[in-house]
């Protein structure tokens, strides 16, 4: 899938940078996915964009930000953003796109920022390759699988009709519960996600519709919940707070609880809690003594 962000700088300049990945961070840090070391107005890691197919992106803005990030001149914590969108934050314009550079056009990264992507790939190597500890899943550092890749989309029950009706009602009443139990959230964007299929499998195409509309807006919840949630672990990560980046990940882990050992996302979360937690524990000599 093509993603692009654009950065548009106070003096003009332009730089387009591609989404590589399942999501990034934009920051002024040095081990942001997209770095802005020249822009003051940013936080460490001011944005997580995470690309969502042809609906567009979902866009959260670190919490406690000094900066606000602005769309359509108003406030912008947390949401989906349509492709060719435009959020402020500051003098610094920012364009989500998903549309090729013409060839031959265009403006590239400047070589600050380019400087800035091995600055990243120097961090994360020194961050995760202390003795006796394994590196991260992934070459880009926390760069996790898509939470909801797998939705479920057949009807393995003879009688769909009530197969629906009761996978309906069940993902009603975990969509209820989530905000006092998190890791029902996910569960109940699967059950809207089945409830569809049997639906399209009994021939109600009204009611399929609503429960694609439902899952759509409980799954909009959960990736706000999650893209938050991974957005502290980065930067804690990025700065080497092991103690904070156990507690997120822990938090992600109690969001998943229920979700198969073989999920991917699972199995990445799993590795990634095992390193933050030797890291956490781990204490050079020097400072034992």
């Amino acid at each position: 899938m093509d993603a692009y962000v654009e950065v548009v700088h106070e003096d003009g300049r332009k730089d387009r940078f591609p989404i590589e990945g399942a999501q990034v961070t934009l920051g002024k840090s040095g081990t942001a996915g997209i770095s802005l070391p020249t822009s003051g107005e940013l936080e460490l890691e001011h944005l997580l964009i995470a690309p969502r197919g042809k609906e567009g992106c979902w866009v959260s803005t670190s919490q406690g930000a000094r900066t606000p990030t602005k769309m359509k001149g108003k406030p912008f914590e947390s949401g989906m953003v349509p492709w060719n969108s435009e959020l402020t934050i500051g003098s610094v314009r920012i364009k989500l796109t998903n549309k090729k550079p013409s060839k031959g056009g265009g403006e590239g990264p400047s070589k600050v920022v380019i400087l800035g992507g091995v600055a990243i790939a120097a961090v994360v190597a020194v961050m995760f390759l202390k003795p006796g500890q394994e590196s991260l899943p992934s070459g880009e550092g926390i760069e996790p699988p898509d939470l909801f890749a797998s939705l479920p989309t057949t009807c393995d029950d003879d009688d769909a009709a009530s197969a629906a009706e009761r996978l309906e009602y069940a993902a009603h009443s975990r969509g209820d519960r989530y905000s006092y139990d998190p890791q029902d959230g996910v569960q109940a964007v699967m059950l809207y996600a089945q409830a569809k299929a049997c639906y399209e499998q009994a021939g109600n195409s009204e009611r399929a519709e609503v429960m694609e509309e439902s899952r759509q807006a409980m799954q909009g919840k959960v990736d706000a919940d999650f893209a938050a949630i991974r957005l502290r672990l980065h930067h804690a990560l990025s700065v080497e707070d092991w103690d904070v980046a156990e507690r997120e990940a822990e938090a992600l882990d109690a969001l998943t609880s229920d979700m198969p050992e073989e999920d991917p996302y699972v199995g990445w979360l799993d590795r990634v809690l095992r390193i933050v937690r030797a890291n956490a524990r781990y204490r050079p000599a020097e400072e034992e003594g």
